[in-house]
């Protein structure tokens, strides 16, 4: 008989199809008309039909559709002590007769298939016609069953190996489009709707930390309450248990257990509860909680430690999130304060400087040599402080989204006469060149104003870090328009370079500024549809190019 099973199974190793093998060997081996298999069912509670040969479709449709509870399979006791259970139509003690009849059968053969102390599920053998088996057919049967509960078990650890490992590639793509998330709302979304899938129950919460209380952020599943739930972190409920002792927590039959005294009278609790804690290094932040409310036992021994892993990628993506909001509202804060001191400096600065000039222009009375120069100088630095407070309030207004850009046609070449008047001033008494290669009608799409300000910031720092040499502005027409500023200066360290578009970042050269200047220009450029692209060396001038669309 064992010889007919193993050849019948020899060439696969699916779960499913070897328990099918099994039925079709043990078929030609007995011989009989049909083979059952029954698995018991952690999750059910029962001995569940697995494989099957040789019952009639109208039979399998009703009578293999139905396991038998522990306590409720025929002939229990005898079954239980590791006994075949036999039954002949017309002898057969009533509750058997009575699975006679309801398979169609007139001779049937139950036995136990068990390993060590437990029974992990039972072999039916079933003649639909007389004869019936015979007594001295048994006797190898019971012998064969032992064999056939190790090929079981075989396979179904097998199985089970498959299934957690497709399970952790589950976690780990999971783990992805978690961290991936954008926002609080939708990382609490994905932990639930992963957690329900993943442990196949009937919803999925996750509840945070506010005060002294959890509050469910995210849930995933049936819900039927109106407001979302709260449980006190002194509470006796799993949630704030596992919190308690940092480890997850698994309650199957949880009905039954002391954790429903307490519960409204009108609360359905669930048949199965897990519980995992959502904690790192940063202290807790809450935890994720799944429920069953068709079984009582859902839960087995991979599914803590899959909790666990779960929990871990979820706390770091609830970590990150909290973070990242945090920042968000530090940056808002920031660029708050930057507009409202930069205004309420500009304001008395403005005045300042508007009687600096009237005594320098001696409205109030003429002013001697000395004090003109004091008058000048005092202007100087002045407007100098002025350039940094409206640098301060554009960067301010622009990551606030209130710096406004009206695009139209712009030629390039009409900005020039004003620029060159400014470089002028700039580079007065130094060996240094200013020339400009901008061909007429070469026009963009873009603000003039906001334009402006681009290639004033450019060129300002152009000069401020060229002492000798060449200052360069062109710009030419191709799928964009180009506009490029070279200078001979001293170029830029790659360090410097990789964060020269944050704000406050500045090189250690003689003359650097506040560090305002490339990144208001890499802001406005982006504004302005437009890229900002960067080419220095270090002792070898630096080129910054900015692309901006043509006029159509």
């Amino acid at each position: 008989m064992l010889e007919t099973v193993l050849e019948a199974m020899r060439h696969t190793t699916a779960y499913p199809e070897v328990l099918f093998r099994i039925c079709e060997g043990l078929t030609r081996a007995v011989p009989c008309d049909q083979a059952t298999i029954y698995v018991w069912s952690r999750r059910r509670r029962a001995y569940l039909p697995v494989a099957d040969h040789g019952t009639p479709p109208e039979v399998a449709r009703d009578f293999l559709r139905h396991g038998y509870a522990q306590g409720a399979f025929p002939g229990q006791d005898e079954f239980a002590a590791g006994h075949a259970v036999t039954a002949v139509s017309g002898s057969a003690p009533p509750e058997l007769q009575a699975v006679l009849d309801r398979a169609k059968l007139s001779s049937l053969v139950v036995l136990p298939l068990r390993l060590g102390d437990g029974a992990t599920g039972a072999l039916a053998i079933g003649m639909q016609r007389p004869p019936a088996i015979r007594p001295e057919q048994i006797v190898p049967l019971e012998h064969l069953a032992p064999h056939v509960a190790v090929l079981i078990r075989n396979a179904r650890l097998e199985a089970q190996a498959a299934r957690v490992a497709k399970r952790r590639a589950q976690i780990a793509s999971w783990a992805v489009e978690v961290l991936g998330a954008s926002d609080l709302a939708e990382v609490t979304a994905r932990i639930c709707d992963a957690s329900r899938t993943l442990f196949r129950v009937t919803r999925s919460i996750v509840m945070l930390i506010e005060g002294d209380v959890l509050v469910e952020r995210g849930v995933a599943g049936p819900h039927v309450r109106k407001e979302p739930l709260c449980i006190p972190l002194d509470s006796h409920l799993p949630p704030a248990e596992v919190l308690r002792t940092g480890a997850v927590l698994i309650v199957n039959r949880f009905r039954e257990t002391s954790y429903v005294v307490g519960l409204p009278e009108r609360a359905n609790p669930p048949k199965a509860v897990l519980c995992a804690p959502l904690v790192d290094t940063g202290g807790p932040l809450g935890v994720f909680v799944v429920s069953d409310f068709e079984h009582s036992y859902p839960f087995g021994d991979t599914d803590q430690e899959d909790a666990r892993l779960l929990a871990a990628i979820a706390t770091v993506a609830l970590r990150k999130n909290l973070l990242l909001a945090q920042l968000m509202r530090a940056s808002a804060a920031k660029s708050e304060f930057l507009a409202s001191v930069s205004h309420d400096l500009r304001t008395p600065l403005n005045v300042i400087m508007g009687y600096t000039q009237l005594l320098a222009e001696e409205t109030f009375g003429p002013v001697s040599p000395e004090q003109a120069d004091a008058l000048a100088r005092t202007l100087r630095v002045a407007s100098g402080q002025l350039g940094l407070i409206n640098d301060l309030l554009d960067l301010a207004r622009i990551e606030q989204g209130k710096f406004d850009c009206h695009p139209r046609p712009v030629d390039v070449a009409e900005l020039v006469p004003s620029l060159r008047e400014m470089m002028d001033a700039l580079l007065m008494g130094r060996p240094v060149r200013f020339e400009v290669d901008v061909p007429p009608a070469t026009t963009a799409r873009t603000d003039p104003e906001r334009l402006r300000q681009v290639l004033v910031n450019l060129l300002t720092n152009a000069a401020k870090f060229t002492q000798s040499g060449c200052i360069r502005l062109v710009a030419e027409l191709d799928a964009d328009v180009r506009i490029a500023v070279q200078d001979s200066g001293p170029g830029m360290d790659p360090e410097l370079l990789a964060r020269v578009h944050e704000p406050f970042v500045r090189g250690d050269v003689e003359g650097a500024g506040t560090g305002l200047g490339l990144s208001i220009v890499a802001r406005l450029t982006t504004l302005l549809g437009g890229t900002l692209a960067i080419d220095s060396r270090k002792g070898g001038g630096t080129t910054i190019e900015v692309r901006l669309p043509r006029d159509a």
